[in-house]
């Protein structure tokens, strides 16, 4: 065991996240999706449950968003992604593998119109039904990494 395993003390317990809507992709399988949201330039929707939409007030002052999504069919057990062709195999946090243990997905979304609680958007990559958990406006100045690589 090392030092800094020896400090690594976890918090105990669950944490509690409440769904504040639904995801609407038409995608009824994992297989069905693109493999990123960047890929898929079909408008989806986001269904905000009605105790959230207050929550929405000038969302359109953003033409993007951080859609943060639960995985709800991931493997939680999975900690080594399978390569695909040519890549080689990482660990599911050298990833962006949705079978992970705590299986929160990701993406940077396009706000296309926002109408009585439904966004519509593009860029999304889950499946029909999948829990959303939290909307965040995508902030250029703060969010763009231009110095930002990646060896896959």
């Amino acid at each position: 065991m090392t030092d800094a395993m020896q400090l690594l003390t976890l918090p105990t317990g669950t944490f509690e996240i409440t769904p504040i809507g639904v995801v609407r992709t038409g995608f009824s399988e994992v297989s069905d999706c693109p493999m990123s949201g960047r890929r898929n330039a079909t408008a989806s929707r986001i269904e905000i449950a009605p105790e959230y939409q207050a929550a929405l007030h000038n969302i359109a002052l953003a033409s993007h968003l951080w859609v943060l999504y639960w995985l709800h069919r991931s493997d939680r057990n999975a900690r080594v992604r399978r390569a695909r062709g040519n890549q080689v195999a990482r660990g599911v946090f050298a990833s962006r593998a949705p079978n992970r243990p705590n299986p929160i997905g990701l993406s940077a979304v396009q706000l296309l119109d926002h109408t009585d609680g439904i966004l519509t958007i593009s860029g999304l990559d889950c499946i029909d039904g999948t829990p959303v958990v939290d909307l965040k406006p995508v902030v250029p100045q703060e969010d763009a990494r231009p110095d930002a690589t990646i060896r896959w």
